[in-house]
């Protein structure tokens, strides 16, 4: 009978060729991205041969399988990394978050429970600092990484909701705006809150907010939350942070900022002055998988005082039956970083940002950022000199929306249609005052102001095309 040790293992020298392998299809996707098409789509029939597969009992060639997934599975996707990749948030990772990603899942610890993995909670914890004093938060401000905005959101939320609310939610309500990320919505409808304990307002203006603060609470309700946008997907618009700071110290009301996207300009001079306000705010989200060039995924909240992240989400407040945990335990000043959020057991999330900002220092990132915010401006400033387009709104973080001029909303899918179609760029729409609007976000790196000349005479020439 076969050793079972070996049942799952590989001789290390497959081992380093396969690895050897991996790596050298990662460095020729990376940088070989500009000619590749920016996506290839594909039909379930096209997939056929992946969906129908039978359940594989017998072993095969792990190369082969490697080769396939390469040539077969991977590429029939969206490029988000492409530098013709202005729809969506792209995402140009670099190769030493993959790095950072391959040292994680090969090591396969977990910083969720400091006896457990006391190293990568150790990085976790001071690459979440690093964050907080990058966006300008005060010291002793930190957080906890999560999969995305998402469950970041819905962290911050539960925490927020705890803390000002305590025990008993019943009658809490929470203002936001109509331009709030859905996958914030569902962190609401995930915490409990129904849709009549949303407020969502057209525009976050703080009077019009007061007034319905205290209206709700006329009404015997109970405001506890602010949720601002520090960048709109849509069109990268960002909330009057000061105003509804100040009106949050004024009602006792937590102010969180979602700044999955925007946030990350506060890294540079003229992003800190547009985001004025984002250091007085209770709680932030950031996803260092968009604007900070990381792999999928990576999120991070950032709170003023992580302690309230403790007291909502610790095991120990409810006195379960946890004695199979005993051992998992912190002492003393350690942290169990599961007891911050809402996983126990987490990939160790922060060693891909950590040694990219370690690897190629604060400053690239600054530099980075700062092209993504000139390329927005290029496009802006294209768009005024073109008779035939219109700036609908931006450059706001990255992102600039326009419109084909006199055109319909049926022109302008049209145009974004036929631009999608030739495989070089990708562009996508969204509404601006109840109107359709072509959007483009500029902030991956590998964009050039020439690929931006392209989009922009490409989509001249569709309208044209079509008028």
């Amino acid at each position: 009978m076969p050793d079972p040790a070996g049942w799952l293992d590989l001789p290390p020298d497959r081992m380093r060729e396969l690895g050897h392998q991996v790596v050298d299809l990662v460095v020729d996707h990376l940088t070989g991205l500009r000619d590749q098409p920016v996506r290839t789509p594909a039909t379930r029939d096209e997939l056929r041969h992946v969906l129908d597969e039978p359940v594989p009992e017998q072993p095969t060639d792990p190369g082969a399988l490697v080769t396939f997934l390469t040539e077969e599975v991977l590429p029939r996707s969206l490029r988000l990394g492409h530098p013709g990749c202005l729809a969506f948030i792209p995402s140009a990772n670099n190769f030493l978050g993959v790095l950072g990603d391959l040292l994680a899942a090969g090591f396969n610890t977990s910083p969720g429970a400091w006896p457990v993995g006391a190293g990568p909670a150790a990085v976790e914890l001071v690459t979440a600092r690093w964050l907080a004093a990058l966006l300008g938060l005060p010291e002793g401000s930190g957080g906890v990484f999560t999969p995305g905005g998402a469950l970041a959101n819905l962290t911050a939320l539960a925490a927020a909701r705890d803390d000002r609310l305590g025990p008993d939610a019943t009658g809490g309500v929470l203002y936001c705006s109509d331009q709030t990320h859905p996958a914030v919505l569902r962190a609401c409808h995930v915490i409990g809150l129904r849709q009549e304990q949303v407020r969502m307002l057209p525009a976050m203006d703080p009077d019009v907010v007061l007034r319905e603060v205290r209206a709700d609470r006329t009404r015997g309700l109970r405001p506890f939350l602010v949720l601002a946008n520090a960048g709109t997907t849509s069109t990268g618009a960002i909330d009057p942070l000061p105003g509804l700071a100040a009106l949050c110290r004024e009602e006792r009301l937590w102010l969180h900022v979602d700044g999955a996207h925007g946030a990350a300009a506060a890294l540079t001079e003229r992003g800190r002055k547009a985001l004025r306000g984002l250091d007085e705010a209770d709680s932030v989200v950031i996803d260092p998988h968009k604007w900070l060039f990381q792999p999928y995924e990576i999120g991070c909240v950032l709170v003023r005082d992580p302690d309230v992240l403790h007291r909502a989400f610790t095991i120990d407040r409810f006195r379960a039956q946890t004695g199979y945990l005993a051992l998992s335990r912190p002492a003393g000043a350690e942290t169990n970083l599961s007891d911050h959020g809402v996983q126990f057991t987490t990939a160790a999330r922060a060693l891909k940002l950590w040694l990219s900002l370690k690897g190629f220092g604060v400053a690239a990132f600054r530099a980075a950022i700062d092209h993504g915010l000139d390329q927005a401006d290029h496009v802006a400033a294209r768009v005024r000199e073109i008779p035939e387009l219109d700036l609908v709104a931006g450059p706001a973080l990255g992102i600039v929306c326009l419109r084909h001029r006199g055109g319909t909303d049926d022109l302008q899918a049209a145009i974004c249609r036929e631009v999608n179609e030739d495989g070089r760029m990708l562009i996508a729409t969204t509404a601006v005052d109840d109107a359709l609007a072509l959007r483009l976000c500029t902030i991956n790196p590998r964009t050039t102001q020439a690929d931006l000349d392209l989009v922009l005479d490409a989509i001249v020439a569709a309208g044209r095309a079509a008028a």
